[in-house]
């Protein structure tokens, strides 16, 4: 793990896009304290700190992915700019969900306040808690669900996901609806 701290952001990403888990727990950790102070600069009612915490951390999960070392910026301008702009996307939709009942809505009760990894026992269970969100991925979620929470967790709109699937706004989000009560269920 110590080797993985050394290492660039630049670095950390290439070795996220490769499947690389200390990579992406490494980079995780290193962007928690931006997802949290991006979250706590929101001020929202129909929104918990929390949930835009881990909106933000989905930022940077798209900027993995959509990175090019070739541009002038680094990662770490790039990857705040995607966060930012994943909580723009969430505010402007939580705006207009406004008329929904919370009762109606399942958040996402991600584990974003850990502290970050300090020893190897604290390295190791974070490993199995990215396995277990993969596996439960995998094996819990119909097709739809896991097509529709991959896309979006790569930062793809819920109009982009209807376009893509061929859904309409509204499936598109009761499948994520369903995604995320699934994977919370099994994380609890």
């Amino acid at each position: 793990m110590a080797d993985y701290l050394s290492l660039s952001d630049e670095a950390l990403a290439a070795l996220c896009k490769a499947d690389d888990e200390k990579a992406w727990n490494t980079l995780c950790h290193r962007f928690l304290p931006t997802a949290r102070h991006l979250a706590s600069r929101v001020n929202h009612d129909f929104l918990e700190g929390q949930d835009l915490a881990a909106e933000s951390m989905i930022g940077l999960l798209s900027a993995v992915y959509t990175f090019s070392p070739d541009e002038k910026a680094s990662f770490s301008t790039y990857a705040y700019a995607c966060m930012q702009n994943r909580l723009r996307n969430v505010l402007r939709a939580a705006q207009g969900k406004k008329q929904i009942p919370p009762s109606r809505l399942v958040p996402i009760d991600a584990e974003f306040d850990a502290p970050p990894v300090s020893s190897a026992e604290d390295a190791l269970l974070s490993k199995q808690q990215v396995q277990q969100i993969r596996a439960i991925v995998a094996t819990s979620l119909s097709e739809r669900e896991r097509t529709v929470f991959l896309q979006f967790a790569n930062g793809s709109s819920y109009q982009q996901i209807a376009d893509a699937t061929g859904l309409t706004a509204k499936a598109v989000d009761a499948a994520l609806q369903r995604a995320r009560k699934k994977l919370r269920q099994q994380l609890l």
